[in-house]
């Protein structure tokens, strides 16, 4: 399933989180919905971020093992919990491990006044 048919995907310029509320060189996860939530992993490299389904294209497992905690390189990598798949920040292109040359599916985002929001070109 894409993330736009998902019954739960926000439309464009939903608010998804302050971007101070990520780390510099980190990431948080942002749910929408309840239940059968979408669940979208959000990484930052200074101003910039960019919001990816929080599904690793290798096995369709979330990234994190654990609500919340996330495994990032120095280098400005998302690593898959559970298989050691190395994912750019930039553009969710794995890189090293089973996933390799696969990616993250992504989830336009635009930062307005330091607010990231889903982009009007969904």
């Amino acid at each position: 399933m894409n993330w736009q048919s998902h019954p739960q995907a926000p439309t464009a310029d939903t608010h998804v989180c302050s971007l101070d509320a990520i780390p510099d060189g980190g990431c948080i996860e942002v749910s929408f919905g309840d239940a059968d939530a979408l669940r979208l992993v959000v990484l930052r490299d200074g101003g910039e971020a960019w919001a990816y389904v929080n599904v690793c294209p290798h096995f369709s497992l979330p990234l994190n093992s654990r609500p919340g905690e996330f495994l990032v390189t120095d280098d400005r990598h998302l690593m898959c919990a559970y298989h050691c798949a190395l994912f750019r920040f930039h553009d969710g292109l794995c890189v090293d491990g089973p996933a390799k040359d696969r990616s993250l599916e992504a989830v336009p985002v635009t930062i307005v006044d330091g607010v990231v929001r889903i982009a009007g070109d969904r």
